[in-house]
């Protein structure tokens, strides 16, 4: 888990290549995994791989254009019937799904980056009417899947002075892999 966490990496470059789908299934299967408040569950998923309906979506979010060259997009929708009354942690529950398909992507070589649409209203109605989605269900993000067109070093983002003990501002030294001491 260690490794696949440090490769992982927001993939806006895509080889023109199909990518399987015993590929995807897996990455729907790891998605379906993630945990959720109450058992909700509230994700659901289309896949677009016609050039058209990518560019279209593409379109929605000013960050996705290089994206939209990957083989697939896949739009994680929430749907709201699903959640018990008034129940607030569906955000959280959507995004543990989308990091869960980000890591399953990198495990099998794949890469994949996560455009933002929630809580964007105006990405949120367009991308609504684009796929036809009824109300209740509510379009959370895209994933742009496929295989990277270049291969990058992991960064090392581990910042010990953003760790803290017992109270905020208390300082917890703790050691990186190096074997140096984190202040």
């Amino acid at each position: 888990m260690d490794n696949i966490c440090l490769k992982r990496y927001s993939c806006r470059c895509f080889r023109k290549e199909r990518v399987p789908e015993e590929a995807l299934i897996r990455i729907f299967q790891a998605a379906m995994q993630a945990p959720s408040a109450l058992n909700e569950q509230p994700w659901e998923f289309l896949l677009i791989r016609e050039a058209c309906m990518k560019r279209e979506v593409a379109g929605i979010n000013p960050y996705c254009h290089p994206a939209a060259e990957a083989d697939c997009l896949i739009l994680l929708l929430a749907d709201l019937n699903r959640l018990k009354k008034d129940s607030p942690w569906w955000v959280q529950d959507m995004s543990a799904c989308a990091e869960n398909m980000l890591l399953q992507a990198v495990e099998l070589g794949l890469g994949a980056v996560w455009l933002g649409v929630y809580p964007r209203e105006e990405r949120m109605k367009k991308l609504s009417r684009l796929v036809c989605l009824p109300e209740n269900v509510i379009p959370f993000a895209v994933i742009s899947v496929g295989y990277p067109d270049e291969e990058r070093d992991p960064v090392l983002r581990f910042d010990g002075d953003r760790i803290y003990g017992e109270q905020y501002g208390t300082r917890l030294l703790l050691q990186k892999d190096s074997g140096e001491t984190e202040r």
